[in-house]
């Protein structure tokens, strides 16, 4: 295999570690929030990476001999995508959940977003769409649904989860609309002052539920396993996760990126069986081969990348419009 070739599947593979790595982060979610708020929770997470990436980001730019340039327009939208996740998606998924169920969760909060997403991205024009994106997109939410619908809580919609699928809905829009917002911004600048930018502005406007619900009783009452589920949500799955997402979406496109988003109900259900015991169903099985069958068609799709521009490389310390 050449190089180039190479090369090109390390986006893919990026994309692969990351949902991975954050389908063992739902493992991980479901051990800490047997003992965090969900806003606490997300708060120290997102707040635990401002020194360490702001440190690493210092040293990105010194030793690259670059200059901070950001136009005022982008540090707005990078700012309002870091509130959109931490808030808009993070805490609107635990607040939907308390009135849906997981299985809907996975359906409505994520299995849409490719969806709105590739649609949002034809009227754009930047998708063209073909048969196997026709194929692929359809396969991989009916087979997310067979997943979900093998675990303990089937997916079912009624009157008693209607609020609740509402706001899942609502954030798989918020998704898409992330993903197009980011896709922008990954084109431009450098992958570290981003992800610094995101997660500053993510934990600032978590900060005040921190302050409100947590003091030194609170966290001398949390267990190491409790401590141990923060760290990994924020090295592992934050950090390493939103960085490596960023950097393979710079490579494939929004609405590529969030065709990979099928891959999490696999993978999480491959976490719970690790390590919460969880069995895995048949129709799991077989949802998980469909879900793969499914990236197979869309990403051999050569034709539904945008057209990507190169990266320029940053030359002041100022903010300009």
């Amino acid at each position: 295999m050449s190089s180039g070739r190479l090369r090109a599947i390390y986006p893919h593979l990026g994309f692969v570690l990351v949902y991975l790595l954050w389908g063992i982060n739902l493992a991980s979610l479901k051990i800490g929030g047997r003992e965090w708020d969900s806003f606490v929770f997300n708060g120290l997470r997102f707040a635990s990476m401002i020194p360490i990436l702001w440190v690493y980001t210092y040293f990105y730019y010194r030793s690259r001999s670059l200059r901070f340039q950001i136009a005022s327009r982008d540090l707005l939208l990078i700012c309002g995508l870091g509130i959109l996740n931490a808030v808009g998606m993070e805490a609107l998924l635990q607040y939907a959940l308390q009135f849906s169920n997981a299985a809907n969760g996975a359906v409505l909060g994520r299995g849409f977003m490719p969806v709105i997403t590739v649609l949002i991205a034809v009227m754009a024009r930047q998708v063209k769409i073909t048969w196997r994106i026709l194929i692929g997109i359809p396969l991989a939410l009916g087979s997310v649904i067979l997943i979900v619908s093998g675990g303990a809580e089937g997916f079912h919609l009624g009157s008693e989860t209607f609020r609740g699928d509402i706001l899942l809905l609502i954030r798989s829009f918020m998704g898409a609309f992330y993903l197009i917002g980011m896709n922008r911004l990954v084109v431009k600048y450098p992958l570290p002052i981003l992800i610094s930018l995101e997660m500053t502005a993510g934990a600032l406007s978590l900060l005040p539920f921190v302050l409100l619900r947590a003091d030194g009783a609170y966290f001398a009452a949390i267990s190491q396993t409790g401590w141990i589920s923060l760290i990994y949500t924020s090295l592992l799955a934050t950090a390493v996760g939103f960085s490596l997402h960023n950097w393979s979406l710079a490579k494939l496109g929004p609405f590529k990126a969030s065709a990979y988003g099928y891959l999490l109900p696999v993978t999480a259900a491959l976490g719970g069986f690790i390590f919460l015991g969880e069995s895995i169903s048949l129709s799991q099985y077989l949802g998980g081969v469909g879900v793969l069958a499914a990236m197979f068609f869309v990403q051999r799709d050569r034709t539904s990348s945008a057209k990507r521009a190169p990266i320029p490389a940053p030359t002041a310390t100022t903010f300009t419009k």
